[in-house]
């Protein structure tokens, strides 16, 4: 089964310290973990797709979150060690997709790719677990893709809303784990 990783928003203003809308710990924490999992995918030749927020200075979500993640700045560049892999790695088989909602498939090429390679199955990963995880794994679920997720190598911003979300992909979109 051809399978890609979708690494969810594992930028520096999800991940760091100092981060706009920063998961915290939980989240620095699974970053050399995930980059490792990751590793192994590169040799396996699986797919894997970056999907970052990548905002305008006047995107209508500062409305509802604090300002982050604009195109450009230094917040929106992936997290290390996660930058390090990806530019190591950068390839039609590592990619990086910028995207502007919650959903990496709205209005973004994501589907696209999927499915020019054959892709059967998408394993979701990054942050945050129960706002852009879960609604790339909804997007994956609508267009018929078998999701797969691994709680460890997700964070959020509470661990009450990272465990609610993993019981949500489980329950409502029959996501297993990895």
């Amino acid at each position: 089964m051809v399978r890609a990783w979708l690494v969810i928003d594992m930028t520096e203003d999800f991940v760091a310290p100092d981060g706009a809308l920063t998961c915290g710990e939980a989240a620095q924490e699974m970053a050399p973990a995930l980059v490792a999992t990751l590793e192994s995918a590169v040799r396996r030749d699986e797919l894997i797709v970056f999907a970052c927020d990548a905002h305008t200075p006047d995107d209508p979500e500062f409305e509802l979150w604090p300002v982050h993640c604009v195109a450009g700045t230094p917040g929106a560049a992936l997290f290390e060690p996660l930058r390090a892999f990806y530019e190591t790695h950068r390839s039609s088989r590592v990619r990086f997709l910028p995207k502007t909602r919650y959903d990496a498939f709205f209005e973004t090429e994501l589907d696209d790719w999927l499915v020019a390679a054959g892709v059967e199955e998408v394993i979701i990963t990054g942050v945050c677990t129960s706002i852009c995880c879960y609604s790339t794994a909804t997007g994956a679920y609508f267009r018929r893709y078998k999701v797969r997720y691994d709680p460890s190598l997700m964070a959020d911003l509470t661990a009450a809303a990272h465990d609610f979300a993993v019981g949500q992909m489980a329950a409502v979109l029959k996501a297993r784990p990895l």
